[in-house]
């Protein structure tokens, strides 16, 4: 998250104040306020015969590691077509969302504070191959999964099964 030392949308130095109750940057010209809101993103945990597909990923945070196929929600789309599109992205796979499994809120290095928001997701097709962000992509049973980078999957797999 940018922490603004000048007003994006006049110039002016920002100055510090409790407003709504926390401190944040303020400008007293333009009445801009640096709020330090979550980024949304989503993830998907779909499940096919039993078994949970889960991503390598291939970029930080947690290259290297796995985690349900998961991203940022884009600026025009909903979470829902965010997530069917990232599970698309990196897997080959498509789709339909069977519901909402959570809300959880984690943070990271690189971004923050992130709004993850985890669906059930029913495989309807597709093929399985990664995509241009991940190492591998592979369906697991749930007692051979590996260790998750991401604590809400955890959360959110443990609800599922």
């Amino acid at each position: 998250m940018r922490d603004y030392k000048f007003c994006p949308l006049c110039g002016a130095p920002l100055q510090s104040g409790i407003i709504d109750g926390k401190r944040r940057g303020y400008c007293p010209q333009c009445a801009f306020v640096a709020y330090k809101n979550p980024i949304p993103s989503v993830g998907a945990i779909a499940i096919m015969d039993g078994k949970v597909l889960l991503v390598k990923r291939g970029e930080d945070p947690g290259k290297g590691s796995w985690a349900p196929p998961s991203g940022f929600v884009e600026s025009g789309e909903t979470p829902e077509e965010a997530c069917l599109r990232e599970l698309k992205e990196e897997t080959g796979m498509v789709g339909v969302i069977k519901g909402l499994i959570g809300i959880y809120l984690e943070r990271t290095k690189i971004y923050g504070e992130v709004l993850v928001i985890v669906y059930l997701v029913e495989i309807t097709g597709g093929e399985l191959k990664p995509g241009d962000d991940a190492e591998d992509t592979r369906f697991f049973l749930k007692e051979d999964q590996p260790k998750l980078h991401f604590g809400c999957f955890r959360k959110a797999i443990e609800k599922v099964f």
